[in-house]
């Protein structure tokens, strides 16, 4: 039963790491582009939002069922 809670707490952070990326990715668009370092750390927001989309479709899976 403990490793089941520490499942779906970790899905639940996960989850909510991926809507503060992207979030923060959204105001960053929106505050502009302009610098090239602005469109670096763009690029790291899509790819942070990839992984961890990618990890709680995973811990969903896992916690869920198939």
């Amino acid at each position: 039963m403990g490793n089941r809670f520490v499942k779906i707490f970790h899905f639940a952070v996960m989850a909510l790491a991926l809507v503060a990326i992207v979030v923060f990715m959204v105001l960053h668009v929106k505050a502009g582009l302009e610098t090239q370092m602005s469109k670096v750390y763009a690029a790291l927001y899509v790819l942070l939002a990839i992984w961890a989309g990618i990890r709680t479709y995973s811990l969903g899976k896992d916690v869920f069922g198939k």
